[in-house]
C-alpha cells in the first residue's frame, strides 16, 4: 500500500510512523531536509476514524493544525504501535520545530539515520534521554508510560503528587522510575486510556491513537488548541422500544439495529423485521417439511439476508442469499463437503457447526461449515471458512482450519471496514477448552492472509462474545476464575489492551454469560427470575427490566453501533436502546 506523497512537516504521522523504517526508505528516502519543508493542509477525517470513534476529535485536531497527517489510502491506522523514533518525529514537529540538534548522538543512531535530527531535537529538550549505554533503540515500540513520562519531562511539568495516580486501578505496576513523572501527566489531563479510563497501561506499547490524544492534551494544556469537550453519555431504555412476537432460535441485527432477522424456533421459516415500527418486512418459508434453517445473517444495510438451509435426511447444507425487499434470490450454493467427509446424520445439529456472515460491503458472504466424526474420539474432520461473491456465485477463498490450533468450534467475525477476520476456536467444541484467538488480514487481492494468534489461553478461561470496535479494536467478554471480564486486544500488536472486570451484579453472577456490545462501553446478562441486566463498563453503572421478573432472557444481540440490543425470551424479542440523558 503506498504512502501519501507529500513531503511536508506534517508528514511525521503519516510517514514516520509506518511499521518499518524499511517500508518508508523508497518514498522519502528519509532525509532530514524534508523536516523543514511547507506543511501543506491535511484533511481532518480518515476513512478508518469514524466520527464516534473515542480518539476522533484529538486525531482530527492535531490533522487540522498540521501536526499529523494520514496515509494515500486516506487512513490512519489508528491501533499500529509507535516506534521511539517515530515519536522523536512527532515531538519534533508539535514541540521543537526551533529546537537546535547539537545534542549529543547515540551509538545506534548513524548520522543518516531518517530520523537522526527528531531524536536529537528531543534529546537537547529533555523529552528523549535513550538508555545508560548510550543507545536509544529507534526501532523499539514506545511504551504508553515512557510517552507519558517523556512528554511530562520535556514540557518540564513539576514533579506530581503520588496520590494523583491513586485513583487507577493498575497504579501499583507503574514503574517506580516513572512514577514522579506520571503522576505530572495525570495532573496535567495527559493520560488518556479506552475502554477503561481508571486503568494506565503502562508497560504496553502505544498506539498511533493514544499518541495523538498524549500530545493534544500536552497541546491543550499549553493552551495551543481547544480543549477536548466531554460528549454527554447516552443510557439504555430500560422499557422496550419494540416488543416482536415471536420464538427465536438464531437473529442477525443489521448495523444501526433498525432490522433483524430471526430463524423462528416454532417453525421452519425466517422472518425480517422492522425494530422501530415492529412490522415484519419479510417472511421465507422452508419448501419441504424436512428442511432446517440453520443460521441466518443480515448485511450491515439491512438489504439481504443470507441463510443456511439443511435438508433431511441427507443433512447437506445450501446457502442462500436474497433482497429484503422483494424477496430476489441472489446466490444459491451448496455447500457439500468432499464425499469422503460426508457424514450419515439425520439432524443437522450433528454436522457440528453452520453459520454465515456478510462481508461488510455487503458484497460477499463468509460460510462455515465444520463436520465432526460420528467418533467423538477422531473430532472435527472437515472445517472450512469459504468466501462467496454474490455478483459472481464464485468462491473466493477457502480457508482450511483443520489443523490450526486444534480448531474445532468457531465463531468467525469480520472488523466494520472488513481488513481483518477473527476467529475463536474451541479444541473440543466446548468454550472453555477456548485454544486462541486467530486473526487474518486482507491483502491488495482482497483475499485473506494469517495474522496473528492472540494469546487469550489460561485456564478455566471462556469466551462469551467476540466483537470488534469501530477502530478494530478487538473486544472479548471472558469468564475466568468466577468474574466476567471486558478483555480488548489490539490485532496489529498482539497485544492486550484493557481488561476490566465488569460489576459484581446478580445477573452476573449467578451465570457466565455477559455479552459486550462491539464498541466496548455495555455489556448485556441475563438469569431466569432477574430479567435483562445492561451495565456502562466505562462507568459501572447497572440497569436491569424489573418488568421482566418472570422471564428468563435466554440470548441478546448488540447492533454493530452498539446502541440497539434484541433479547430473546421463551416467548418475545424485545427492542432496547440508547438514548441521550
Amino acid at each position: 500500500m503506498s504512502l501519501t506523497s507529500r513531503f511536508g512537516i506534517s508528514l511525521t504521522f503519516g510517514l514516520l510512523l509506518s511499521l518499518s523504517t524499511p517500508f518508508i526508505i523508497p518514498a522519502i528516502s528519509h532525509n532530514s531536509r524534508f523536516a523543514t519543508a511547507q506543511a501543506q493542509t491535511q484533511p481532518t477525517a480518515f476513512s478508518d476514524v469514524p466520527a464516534d470513534y473515542w480518539a476522533h476529535d484529538y486525531i482530527a485536531g492535531l490533522a487540522k493544525s498540521n501536526i499529523i497527517s494520514g496515509f494515500g489510502d486516506g487512513t490512519f491506522r489508528p491501533n499500529e504501535p509507535v516506534t521511539r523514533a517515530q515519536f522523536a518525529a512527532i515531538l519534533r514537529q508539535a514541540f521543537l520545530t526551533s529546537q537546535p540538534t547539537t545534542a549529543q548522538a547515540f551509538k545506534d543512531v548513524s548520522d543518516d539515520y531518517w530520523a537522526k535530527g527528531a531524536i536529537s531535537s528531543a534529546r537537547s529538550a529533555g523529552f528523549l534521554s535513550g538508555y545508560p549505554d548510550n543507545t536509544f533503540k529507534p526501532n523499539d515500540r514506545i511504551l504508553r508510560v515512557q510517552a507519558l513520562v517523556s512528554l511530562a519531562n520535556g514540557l518540564k511539568y513539576p514533579t506530581g503528587n503520588p496520590q494523583s495516580l491513586s485513583s487507577y486501578k493498575d497504579a501499583d505496576i507503574v514503574p517506580t522510575y516513572a512514577r514522579p513523572s506520571t503522576a505530572a501527566a495525570a495532573q496535567a489531563n495527559l493520560i488518556v486510556s479506552y475502554p477503561a479510563p481508571d486503568q494506565i497501561s503502562p508497560n504496553r506499547a502505544a498506539s498511533r491513537a493514544e499518541v495523538a490524544a498524549f500530545v493534544y492534551q500536552a497541546l491543550a494544556k499549553a493552551g495551543r488548541v481547544a480543549p477536548i469537550a466531554l460528549k454527554p453519555e447516552r443510557r439504555w431504555q430500560i422499557t422496550p422500544t419494540t416488543t416482536i412476537a415471536v420464538q427465536a432460535y438464531r437473529m442477525s441485527l443489521s448495523r444501526n439495529g433498525q432490522s433483524l432477522a430471526v430463524i423462528v424456533n416454532s417453525d421452519p421459516e425466517i422472518q425480517v423485521w422492522n425494530t422501530q415500527t415492529g412490522s415484519l418486512l419479510r417472511t421465507l418459508t422452508a419448501e419441504a417439511s424436512d428442511s432446517v434453517f440453520n443460521a441466518v445473517a443480515i448485511s450491515q444495510d439491512g438489504t439481504k439476508i443470507a441463510f443456511i438451509k439443511t435438508t433431511l435426511p441427507t443433512g447437506v447444507p445450501q446457502l442462500t442469499v436474497q433482497t429484503v425487499d422483494d424477496g430476489k434470490v441472489l446466490l444459491t450454493q451448496s455447500l457439500t463437503p468432499p464425499k469422503s467427509q460426508i457424514l450419515k446424520t439425520y439432524y443437522p445439529t450433528d454436522l457440528g457447526t453452520l453459520d454465515v456472515a456478510f462481508s461488510p460491503d455487503g458484497k460477499r458472504v463468509m460460510t462455515q461449515v465444520s463436520l465432526r466424526s460420528q467418533n467423538y474420539r477422531d473430532g472435527t474432520v472437515y472445517n472450512r471458512l469459504n468466501f462467496h461473491d454474490i455478483a459472481t456465485g464464485e468462491f473466493t477463498q477457502s480457508i482450511n482450519l483443520i489443523g490450526i490450533e486444534n480448531a474445532g468450534i468457531v465463531n468467525s467475525t469480520f472488523s466494520p471496514d472488513g481488513s481483518l477476520l477473527a476467529r475463536v476456536s474451541y479444541a473440543d467444541g466446548t468454550s472453555s477448552s477456548q485454544t486462541a484467538v486467530d486473526m487474518w488480514q486482507r491483502n491488495k487481492d482482497n483475499r485473506f492472509d494469517y495474522l496473528t494468534a492472540l494469546p487469550v489461553t489460561k485456564d478455566g478461561t471462556s469466551i462469551n462474545s467476540v466483537g470488534f470496535t469501530d477502530s478494530n479494536l478487538l473486544n472479548l467478554t471472558t469468564y475466568r476464575s468466577y468474574k466476567d471480564r471486558l478483555d480488548t486486544w489490539n490485532p496489529q500488536t498482539g497485544e492486550q489492551v484493557q481488561s476490566t472486570l465488569l460489576p459484581d451484579e446478580d445477573c452476573i453472577t449467578a451465570t457466565p454469560a455477559a455479552v459486550a456490545s462491539p464498541d466496548g462501553t455495555s455489556y448485556f446478562s441475563t438469569y431466569p427470575g432477574l430479567g435483562i441486566c445492561l451495565g456502562n463498563i466505562q462507568t459501572g453503572e447497572f440497569q436491569r427490566n424489573l418488568d421482566e421478573l418472570s422471564v428468563g432472557f435466554e440470548i441478546g444481540v448488540f447492533s454493530g453501533d452498539g446502541d440497539v440490543l434484541a433479547a430473546v425470551s421463551d416467548l418475545e424479542i424485545r427492542i432496547f436502546t440508547k438514548a441521550a440523558p
